[in-house]
């Protein structure tokens, strides 16, 4: 869903943390706001997955090799 909602697979964004990466993507596709991301942070329908990993720490650190994913929570299980 939030990939029809942004109308696109993919997004690149520069950001250091979690939380800068959200907002950085917000503001890159303003179709995810506020139902996938509210104030640099998921709704409660959204999980984040590190490479492969899933995340719920803002202050998460991520490095330019990264790869964030967006899933519906029901598909994250």
């Amino acid at each position: 869903m939030a990939r029809r909602r942004a109308q696109t697979e993919r997004i690149e964004v520069e950001a250091a943390n979690l939380t800068q990466a959200l907002r950085a993507l917000a503001a890159a596709c303003p179709a995810l706001e506020p139902e996938v991301v509210d104030g640099g942070h998921l709704t409660d329908a959204y999980l984040a997955s590190l490479n492969g990993e899933f995340v719920t720490d803002g202050e998460t650190p991520l490095r330019a090799d990264d790869t964030l994913l967006i899933v519906a929570a029901q598909a994250g299980g």
